[in-house]
């Protein structure tokens, strides 16, 4: 049986593109995701694809600002909360997307995942970074 007869679009089968960009699947599996906060995910997201290989963004706060409906503290309350949960390090100009850490180290302070949204069309990555813009207090 071919793997490619069990997706919804064929043609449009998802490879990994340059420069590079993911976001690991143990972050939804051990419980991470549902721990943080709307706005960490939001940023976590945003480094994730804007790091190079190594986890690496030079993009500063003001630039970050220009895609999201945020305040510049909400922006630190987020990169604090990342740096917590030990997700990201920065040192003031650089951002570094950390492997995710052993689960061991991590105790979610969440039990109860969210919500799946279930619809009958896909929703776009782009429409759910708007949507989690928006439900941000």
């Amino acid at each position: 049986m071919n793997n490619r007869e069990n997706l919804l679009r064929p043609d449009r089968l998802r490879t990994i593109e340059k420069p590079f960009a993911w976001i690991p699947f143990r972050l939804l599996k051990d419980g991470l995701f549902a721990d943080l906060s709307d706005r960490a995910k939001l940023i976590y997201f945003f480094l994730c694809l804007a790091a190079d290989s190594q986890g690496k963004s030079f993009y500063g706060a003001t630039r970050i600002l220009s895609y999201f409906q945020l305040s510049p503290e909400e922006i630190d309350l987020a990169r604090a909360e990342l740096l917590q949960k030990d997700l990201l390090a920065y040192n003031g100009r650089l951002y570094q997307v950390l492997s995710l850490p052993s689960p061991d180290r991590f105790t979610p302070e969440k039990t109860k995942l969210a919500p799946v949204r279930r619809s009958s069309e896909p929703e776009l990555f782009k429409d759910i970074l708007k949507r989690l813009a928006r439900e941000i207090p």
